[in-house]
Parts: structure tokens; C-alpha cells; sequence
């Protein structure tokens, strides 16, 4: 009786053990498994890890998947997007980690965020990475700091995520996009390319916007009010449902609750704005708090060492490129100093310049190794040609 006791309850155990994971049920045969997806494709078909078999190949469409993120490993994967969304080389390590980490089996990816925006097309990249995961939720915190929210990039993608939770004095919008002049001036588009040129990249952004908000169940105008400040919005009741509309789509059978924006207003919403009009899903003072609103307050965070080390990476490899810039202005100052007081000797002059050169040459190949070095590669090679002019002038002196 003890032994069928115990066997019994190894056996429902098991059974729950088995029915907390994803459901994998086959829509005509006797076959189900339980596991998760990973984002792995293999001639058309997706790699699961199942309890029962391991790592195995399915189409996808003959099953009927059941998401049970509680049978999931307990712990959440973060990503974090701080500042300006200019690097590609921390942009393909997002890229990157987020397909790995969708691949451990965590209950979810936290993305945290704080950005006044950025490069148009990294951002697009990051909302396809985003976009793109199978069966693995995102969440994204807009947690606030010296940005203060996530704008215009930053906002993109903050809405390509499934959720959105903001920390309360933060804000979610002004996602206009800008181009800038050769002067180092900032225009918008219409006042940079013209009308007819302007009009056509803020209608490709708007419906990217908009496209983005309506993938999560988020309003498109919303959306386009944050990208294009000729659009307003307003909300109304329709058939029993309210509904936020840009003003020109009002029907004469529209209750008008509230206008949320005015033609000529960029939209910016705050935390408490944004949840009122279902952008955002909750607002939460902290990450620990985030986890106990999704219903898993002992979770651990993990962050993606990937992103951390590409981070920590590139920021090294600046420090190393400015340290060197430093150095090399300051011996090409010394010997613009000794050749005034005519106390430069050729020989000396000409190993200085060597190794002047050599360091130049070095610094070059580093930012065509990291493009986002911020220094002008053109400026790198002008440089260069200034110092072999000096070396052979020196070299040419008797």
C-alpha cells in the first residue's frame, strides 16, 4: 500500500511537472508534447525542447500550441536600451542576445529602457528582432533616468513589445522623425527634402508606427499623433465601445469623450496618460515591482551577458581610441613646438613621425572595425596625409 501510495504520487507529480510547460497538441494525430519553442528553423520547421523527446523538429501548423508560461524556467532575461539608439555594433549584439535568450526558456525578456531616440533604421532593427521571436513574450519597462522616457526610437520600440509597464514620472511619444544638415542643424523632414520628399518618409514612419501599436492591440492613431503633429486624435464612443480615433475619421454618430490631442500637438503621454489609453499596461516604481504585477515576484533577473559584454566592449575600445587621439595631437603639438624654436632634429622628427603614422594607421582600422566611433573616418585619413607630407618633407631635408 506505501509503495503504491508513493508511486502514485511520483506519477502525478510527473503529470504536473509535464502539464506546467507549453502545449504542444497535434491537430489530427493522438500526439502531444510539452517544452517550448526556440527560435531556431530548420527546413521550415521549428526546434522545440520537449519533456518527453528532447530536442525535436515540428511544423508548426499542424499543432495547436498552448502558451503555460508558468512551466517555463523561473527567470526573466533582460536587455537594456539605454540612451541614443546609434550603435550598430550594440544593435547586432541585441540582435543576437535576444535570440538566445528567447532560447533558454525564461518566463519572459524585460527589455529596460531609457532613450531620447535614435537612428531610424537600428531602431527598425531592434523592433524586428523584437518582432520576430516565436512564442516568447516581451515586456518592456520604461524605467526612467536622464532621458526621462522612451522617445521617438525608443518609443518604436517600447510598442513593438507585447507589454508596456512605465515608471511613473516617465514619458512615451514625440517620435517625429528628423533628419540633419550638413551645417549640423536638425530639420524635419519636410524642411530638409521638401514637401513632396518629406511627406513621403513621414508616411512610411507613421505607418510603421502605427503598424507596430495594432500588432499589440494599441491604437494606429495614438501612434501616428506621436509621429506627425497633423494628426489629432480623439476619443469616442462607437457602438458601445470606446474607441480613440484621429479627428478626421469622426463619424456623425461619434460621442466625442475627449480630445487627446489638437492638429498641430506632438503627441507625448504620460505614465498615467498612457495606461488610460491602453499604450501601456501598468505603472510600476520599480523592476521588482514590474515582476510581482506579471505574477512572478520570485523570479530572478538575468541579464544577457552578450549585450552587457558588447557594451562594455565598444566602450573600451573609445576610451582606447581617445587615449591614443590624445597622445598623438600631443606629440604632433611637440614637434610643431620644436620646429618653431628650431630645435628639431631630423632624425628624431622622422622616428616621431613613424610612429605618429604607424598609431594613425591604427586608429583608422579601429573605427572601420567599429563604424561607431564617433570620429570622422575622413578626418582619420586627412590626418594621415598630413603626417606622411611632414615625414617626406623632413626626410627630403638636407
Amino acid at each position: 500500500m506505501m509503495k503504491k501510495s508513493i508511486l502514485l504520487t511520483l506519477l502525478i507529480m510527473a503529470f504536473q511537472t509535464f502539464s506546467l510547460a507549453d502545449t504542444f497538441t497535434h491537430k489530427t494525430k493522438d500526439i502531444i508534447y510539452h517544452g517550448y519553442t526556440t527560435q531556431t528553423l530548420i527546413e521550415g520547421k521549428n526546434v522545440i525542447i520537449t519533456q518527453e523527446k528532447g530536442t525535436i523538429e515540428i511544423n508548426s501548423a499542424e499543432y495547436n500550441i498552448e502558451y503555460n508560461i508558468v512551466g517555463r524556467n523561473n527567470f526573466v532575461s533582460l536587455l537594456s536600451i539605454i540612451d541614443e539608439i546609434i550603435s550598430d555594433y550594440e544593435t547586432q549584439a541585441f540582435e543576437e542576445a535576444i535570440v538566445e535568450e528567447a532560447d533558454k526558456g525564461s518566463l519572459f525578456i524585460l527589455i529596460e529602457i531609457d532613450t531620447p531616440g535614435g537612428s531610424v533604421e537600428l531602431c527598425k532593427r531592434l523592433c524586428a528582432a523584437i518582432t520576430s521571436l516565436h512564442f516568447c513574450p516581451t515586456s518592456v519597462y520604461i524605467k526612467g533616468g536622464k532621458n526621462g522616457g522612451a522617445f521617438s526610437a525608443g518609443a518604436a520600440v517600447s510598442l513593438a513589445c507585447n507589454k508596456i509597464y512605465m515608471a511613473p514620472a516617465t514619458s512615451i511619444g514625440a517620435a517625429t522623425s528628423i533628419a540633419m544638415t550638413a551645417n549640423g542643424q536638425v530639420r524635419d523632414m519636410k524642411e530638409a527634402y521638401g514637401d513632396t520628399v518629406g511627406e513621403k518618409f513621414n508616411s512610411a514612419w507613421r505607418s510603421y508606427f502605427a503598424s507596430l501599436a495594432q500588432k499589440n492591440n494599441r491604437s494606429g492613431a495614438i501612434a501616428r499623433a506621436m509621429v506627425d503633429k497633423d494628426v489629432g486624435v480623439i476619443e469616442v464612443q462607437r457602438d458601445g465601445k470606446s474607441l480613440f480615433v484621429e479627428s478626421k475619421d469622426k463619424r456623425s454618430s461619434d460621442v466625442i469623450v475627449r480630445t487627446l490631442c489638437k492638429k498641430g500637438e506632438l503627441l507625448t503621454l504620460s505614465a498615467t496618460e498612457a495606461v488610460a489609453c491602453n499604450v501601456a499596461n501598468d505603472i510600476v516604481e520599480s523592476r521588482q515591482a514590474l515582476l510581482s504585477k506579471a505574477g512572478f515576484p520570485d523570479a530572478d533577473v538575468i541579464e544577457s551577458e552578450k549585450l552587457m559584454a558588447a557594451k562594455e566592449e565598444f566602450e573600451k575600445v573609445v576610451r582606447k581610441f581617445n587615449t591614443l587621439v590624445e597622445r598623438l595631437d600631443l606629440k604632433f603639438k611637440e614637434i610643431e613646438a620644436k620646429y618653431d624654436a628650431r630645435a628639431l632634429m631630423r632624425n628624431q622628427a622622422l622616428r616621431d613621425y613613424e610612429a605618429i603614422i604607424k598609431n594613425a594607421e591604427y586608429l583608422l582600422k579601429l573605427k572601420r572595425s567599429y563604424p561607431d566611433i564617433p570620429y570622422e573616418e575622413e578626418s582619420l585619413i586627412s590626418a594621415i596625409n598630413t603626417f606622411k607630407a611632414n615625414y617626406n618633407a623632413i626626410k627630403a631635408m638636407r
